[in-house]
């Protein structure tokens, strides 16, 4: 029998808390709360846990109890409420005196949140508005820190109700490159030999551990002599594949391999050749008849395919290509840097300390999300330099405007194709997309606030309103594109 749906609740108790309740009444020259944010908060989560349960951490100092008795009347008005069902439990936190010490708040936070065993939820919500701000910091980092997916965070207000909040920026995306490292698994794990990276093409980066694993893996296919093997490459847009599936065929030796990209054309396949096959999830169904009818027939050829997992599953693809090899994603490798380096070098661009310049940029933003994207960022950088290397204002700007035409695309196909409804987008926040991607493209372009209120007929003090609601909203376009923006 399943068990019920549980959904475990982390809250402070805050100085509001205590004054709705009748704890520490305000002054006579200040208006009280109308709820408790914890009350509302239950209030206003929806109803489909069976089981809850609110576990509220107690800071007071030795000798006071007062959230002790914020507790036992919560758990007597929550029925009155019309809350039912809701298991209080009051977590008591001891902190030295003087100021806060953030590791030892983390410590004991974390030992009241179960994270195995019969305890353990199926989601886990952090309630921010009540507490301290390093409070609020300390539920961040254990959202972070768990290994669930559903861990949310939510604050309350009398004006804006329940809203539940994303993550900061460089903490989600810390937690969505862990995420996405921890997705990754190959059937042959390992590492190359100093020899088998003589063999590598020209410009090949492989410093991270998940694409030198994948590497690995590609060369033992590669290598066996027993029988031809027949690999399929898969993984997002711009990780690599296609300079993967050229690499298979450099460790077989095979100089002249055929290559096959129109599935209505098969290339010349001389005997004991290597076939290299690009693109294949955009083939039709009846040219994979077709393919599995060649390789069938033909036991002598070393096959290599190109899969991009962003457009359709591969799983029927198991049987043909029986060597399944995942790349890692751009935004899931940690040689960003020496892979921009190479690809500096590709196009020909002097990099002049590129590592020095762009580093930051590289691993604490989610753009680029392909090597496509960076190739494209570094070229664009270095025509906007105005000297001989790219500058990291350049890449900023080259970066912005790539993002800004993107956003407009996505924003006129939902416009095109009336993609609007419950569930769907709002058409406030696809028009709130346009302002922000139309500034921000003006900007890109090198104008300054006052100039792109000029072009755009709009005063510099909208301008500025529109950068400053999408910058403190970074989820703003969320709806319009990818939740993952990382995981192309």
């Amino acid at each position: 029998m399943a068990h019920p749906k549980r959904r475990l609740i982390i809250s402070f108790i805050g100085n509001t808390d205590l004054k709705a309740l009748g704890f520490n009444p305000p002054r006579p020259d200040q208006p009280g709360p109308d709820q408790s944010p914890i009350q509302r908060l239950l209030g206003g989560l929806p109803s489909d846990r069976q089981a809850v349960r609110l576990v509220l951490l107690d800071d007071d100092p030795t000798g006071s109890d007062l959230r002790a008795r914020f507790c036992d009347r919560l758990r007597e008005q929550l029925p009155e409420l019309g809350i039912d069902g809701v298991q209080v439990e009051r977590f008591p936190v001891t902190l030295p005196d003087g100021p806060t010490d953030l590791s030892a708040l983390y410590e004991q936070v974390w030992k009241a949140i179960p994270t195995s065993g019969p305890d353990s939820a199926d989601e886990v919500v952090f309630h921010l508005t009540s507490g301290t701000p390093a409070m609020q910091l300390t539920l961040m980092l254990a959202s972070q820190s768990l290994r669930l997916d559903e861990a949310r965070l939510f604050e309350t207000s009398r004006e804006q109700g329940v809203r539940e909040l994303k993550p900061p920026y460089a903490l989600a995306l810390r937690r969505r490159r862990e995420r996405e490292r921890e997705r990754m698994a190959y059937q042959s794990p390992g590492s190359l030999s100093d020899a088998e990276r003589k063999g590598l093409l020209k410009g090949t980066v492989v410093d991270d551990t998940l694409a030198e694993s994948a590497y690995a893996a590609l060369y033992k296919a590669a290598t066996n002599r027993k029988q031809p093997q027949r690999v399929l490459i898969s993984g997002p847009t711009g990780s690599g594949k296609w300079h993967a599936c050229r690499q298979f065929a450099r460790w077989r030796k095979c100089q002249d391999p055929a290559i096959w990209t129109d599935p209505a054309h098969c290339p010349e396949l001389p005997e004991g050749t290597t076939l290299l096959i690009r693109r294949l999830d955009t083939w039709p169904e009846s040219a994979w008849r077709t393919l599995a009818q060649l390789a069938d027939e033909r036991r002598d050829l070393a096959m290599a395919a190109t899969f991009c997992i962003d457009r359709r599953p591969n799983d029927a693809l198991v049987g043909l290509l029986p060597v399944q090899i995942r790349l890692p994603a751009l935004g899931a490798r940690t040689d960003v840097v020496a892979l921009a380096e190479s690809l500096a070098c590709e196009l020909g661009l002097l990099d002049g300390k590129l590592k020095e310049r762009l580093q930051h940029d590289l691993f604490t933003n989610l753009y680029p999300r392909s090597l496509h994207e960076l190739k494209a960022f570094l070229a664009t950088a270095n025509a906007y330099s105005p000297g001989a290397h790219p500058e990291r204002k350049a890449y900023l700007q080259a970066r912005d405007l790539h993002e800004a035409r993107r956003l407009l695309d996505e924003a006129c196909q939902v416009l095109t194709d009336m993609d609007f409804g419950v569930g769907r987008h709002r058409l406030d926040d696809v028009l709130d997309v346009i302002r922000w991607a139309i500034v921000q493209r003006a900007r890109a372009e090198g104008r300054s606030q006052e100039e792109t209120g000029a072009l755009l007929g709009l005063s510099q003090s909208t301008i500025s309103d529109i950068i400053l609601k999408t910058e403190s909203d970074p989820q703003l376009w969320q709806s319009l594109g990818e939740s993952d923006h990382g995981t192309p």
